[in-house]
């Protein structure tokens, strides 16, 4: 059946593109786009001037000169283009495969880095690839919003696209876009939009704690880009363990309105943006998104046999830049949406008897608004950024039960609210080419109306939590870059973390170095402490004590600790080429864990969830691997990046017995692939093939004792080789096919991808049961082949 149906799909979606390509093939019109951009001063963030940009493709115009105000114009005949950055007292910088359709002007941003003595070659990694923090070392890097369409079956969503990098996978589910970072749970995420930390902004999120969910509400056509970090992050990142995403939305167009439209199989997107009308520069910008499943569903590509309401969501993006003479720039920004999925009571249309009889609802939403202040006071090379925001989370469902005379009764009921207020700061003060000094400073006020219930009879009830809950966390911290000589580079700093919520005061030392070698070679090194403190459910959860009788024994628990070691190895063989390899071991302590001695029970082993037992900070864990990634850059009309990754986790249960972690799979193989092809008779058309695979290994699972369940009639599991045995290899692969047609003063993107196009049913998890003397195993498999087709107007 699916196949019939993707066959119908593919067919309809083959004509449309070969209607297109037919019509692309007429016009013998050149299409020209403006590409707009700024040089800074990565220290300072100051303009630099008479800067030289030059255009490597050899079409078009092929020089340019930055103004005053670091600003230029360049037109370019649409296709993918190449530059090159030049200014005097700085080293040069390449910004590659630059996509230019005729729909949408392109705004880029590029910064340098002033020289030191003599002339210096150019850093090893490309331009696109850096992370936009001169402060970051090792184990970072910068991923472009523009890439998400070259990631097959990446939803346009940045959790997704960064299941491709080294030493990151997702979740062991194809319906959650949780990610496990270098064997750390998935819970000790930390996102950041405009230097302020948020709730998890994905839809349909799996409970309290967790930082995914179905798909994220952030589409990457409302960012510029992102920084993502996956150990030893910079002083300035506090609250987080496993890894850090800090988004940034884009900025509008300040010189002309410009508009898009896309419409896909599980929903419709429109944006808009353009100049607010002063005299400025100033800008807006504006990105709603629907999505609704029962398409999906309707085909019976989906199946979603346990939700008879099929998931749906709603979100948002909006901001707007305010430039002013002598004030700075301000900036308003807001972000936000709703999801929702349930169940209902199943009836059997001839009898009218109920075959289902229970029911569901659940709903998620998250807004964040806020403030951005940005003012470079150039004559001291100094730039401040401050940003006040409001971030409020909502998360509740309700299970009912519903009887032969469909009376409905309440089984399971919860409500969790979590307005809080965020300030943050950063002064960056650039003193000369070798010494640049940075301090930051973030408030968070949380709140919590936190509500839960399961009933047991008509008559009794189980509270789980009932509790309005206030808290605050402060982090400070100082951080010093230092070059003391050309090819040196040092980074140090300290966090200072106060956890009102936790009631205890750390210290977080950080330093990085960086050592440039010659033939393009560069050795890293990085060492951080790091903590993580948990949701106040967590806290204020009423867990189990004696008998039936529940009480609030969790107040008391403190942050979770890693200290984080990374060394690493980069080379250029190539102007397109990188080799890296990363080796890292991280240290976790204060995890928290049961408080029973025979219990094997660690929160590093969970994705989400309230545990529901008393808990002390006694446990402890590591994990340690190996990356290795090859890349090629976009050149030439094709890339590539293959990366592999071994690894071990391990925790120290309250048994004092070391384990695998749930998340020790061991092993991780990416590979990403595509070529385009420039088409129709002008060759100003662009078709692209895009290929995404991956390999890693089963997550873990507790075996059964066979001799024991089969003597006491039920499951009984082996408790001293908890996490001891793994799921089969988890293996997928994705094919998409876009291609984008150029008109005058507008472009159409079609879109074709097959997620999953082997079919493969992975397992995803086991299930034991004893039936009729026997310990019988099932399983559950991931969604098989799903087609997904999108089309995108801009004008």
């Amino acid at each position: 059946m699916i196949r019939d149906i993707f066959g119908t799909t593919f067919k309809t979606a083959a004509l449309l593109f070969l209607l297109l390509f037919i019509n692309g093939g007429i016009s013998g019109q050149s299409y020209n786009q403006k590409l707009t951009g700024v040089i800074l001063d990565k220290e300072s963030r100051l303009p630099i001037s008479h800067a030289t940009i030059t255009n490597k493709t050899g079409v078009g115009i092929k020089t340019v000169v930055t103004d005053s105000t670091g600003s230029f114009s360049i037109t370019l005949p649409v296709g993918r283009h190449s530059l090159n950055i030049y200014a005097i007292g700085y080293s040069s910088a390449s910004v590659n495969d630059i996509l230019i359709g005729s729909g949408k002007e392109i705004i880029i941003s590029v910064e340098l880095t002033e020289l030191r003595g003599e002339i210096q070659q150019a850093v090893v990694s490309s331009d696109q690839k850096k992370s936009n923090n001169s402060m970051a070392t090792v184990s970072a890097r910068k991923v472009r919003s523009q890439d998400a369409a070259r990631y097959a079956g990446g939803y346009y969503d940045p959790l997704r696209m960064v299941t491709n990098l080294p030493g990151v996978a997702a979740t062991n589910s194809d319906e959650d876009n949780s990610i496990v970072v270098r064997g750390n749970s998935p819970r000790s995420l930390l996102w950041r939009l405009e230097g302020i930390e948020i709730p998890n902004p994905n839809h349909l999120a799996d409970g309290q704690g967790t930082t995914g969910g179905a798909y994220s509400l952030i589409t990457t056509n409302s960012i510029s880009g992102f920084d993502f970090y996956t150990a030893a992050f910079p002083a300035e990142y506090s609250n987080a363990i496993s890894g850090v995403l800090d988004l940034t939305l884009r900025s509008g167009n300040n010189s002309k309105k410009e508009f898009s439209f896309g419409v896909g199989v599980i929903g419709a997107e429109i944006s808009a943006e353009g100049p607010t009308g002063f005299r400025n520069g100033g800008s807006w910008f504006g990105n709603i998104r629907y999505s609704n499943f029962s398409f999906l569903q309707k085909l019976k590509i989906i199946d979603f046999k346990y939700a008879a309401i099929t998931p749906r969501a709603f979100d948002w993006a909006f901001k707007t830049s305010v430039p002013t003479k002598g004030f700075g720039t301000f900036e308003l920004f807001s972000i936000g949406g709703s999801s929702l999925v349930g169940d209902e009571v199943n009836i059997n249309e001839q009898t009218s008897a109920i075959e289902d009889k229970s029911e569901f609802i659940y709903n998620y939403m998250v807004a964040v608004a806020g403030i951005k202040h940005f003012m470079i006071f150039p004559e001291i090379g100094t730039y401040i950024r401050t940003t006040v925001g409001f971030t409020y989370q909502k998360e509740s469902m309700e299970e009912n039960v519903i009887d032969a005379s469909f009376n409905k009764s309440l089984n399971y009921l919860e409500r969790y609210e979590y307005p809080s207020l965020r300030v943050s700061m950063l002064l960056n003060s650039k003193f000369n080419s070798r010494n640049t000094l940075r301090a930051t400073y973030n408030q968070n006020y949380i709140s919590g109306e936190m509500f839960a219930k399961r009933v047991l009879t008509q008559q009794k009830q189980d509270t789980l939590i009932d509790k309005r809950a206030n808290g605050n966390y402060t982090n400070a911290s100082l951080q010093w870059k230092y070059n003391p000589f050309k090819s040196i580079e040092i980074n140090a700093g300290v966090n200072l973390f106060f956890s009102g919520v936790t009631d205890e005061v750390l210290i977080e030392p950080r330093a990085g170095i960086k050592l440039q070698l010659k033939n393009n070679q560069e050795i890293l090194a990085g060492v951080g402490f790091h903590s993580k403190i948990e949701p106040l459910s967590v806290y204020n959860y009423k867990v189990k004590t004696t008998g039936n009788l529940r009480d609030e024994q969790n107040l008391n628990l403190k942050a979770m600790r890693s200290l984080h070691f990374t060394v690493g190895y980069n080379v250029m063989p190539a102007e397109d080429a990188t080799f890296s390899i990363e080796a890292y071991y991280q240290s976790l302590s204060k995890i928290p864990s049961s408080v029973n001695p025979l219990s094997q029970f660690s929160i590093i082993n969970s994705t989400h969830g309230i545990p529901d037992q008393i808990l002390n900070n006694d446990g402890v864990g590591y994990n340690t691997g190996l990356e290795i990634t090859i890349e090629k850059d976009f050149s030439r009309s094709f890339y590539f990046l293959l990366s592999s990754s071994l690894f071990d986790s391990k925790y120290k249960a309250p048994n004092k017995r070391w384990y695998n972690t749930y998340f020790n799979n061991g092993f991780i193989f990416n590979f990403v692939s595509g070529k385009e092809f420039v088409v129709g008779r002008s060759r100003q058309n662009i078709l692209g093939i895009n290929l995404r695979s991956f390999l890693r290994g089963g997550y873990r699972y507790t075996p059964v004792d066979m001799d024991l369940s089969l003597s006491r009639k039920r499951v009984v599991y082996d408790i001293f080789r908890t996490y001891g045995k793994q799921l089969p290899p988890y293996m997928r692969a994705d094919i998409g096919i876009s291609y984008k047609v150029n008109r005058l003063k507008s472009s159409w993107t079609f879109l074709a991808e097959i997620q999953n196009f082997t079919n493969r049913k992975n397992i995803t998890r086991n299930r034991f049961s004893y039936l009729s003397g026997k310990i019988v195993e099932s399983y559950s498999t991931s969604v098989g082949m799903v087609p997904v087709l999108s089309v995108r107007y801009e004008f």
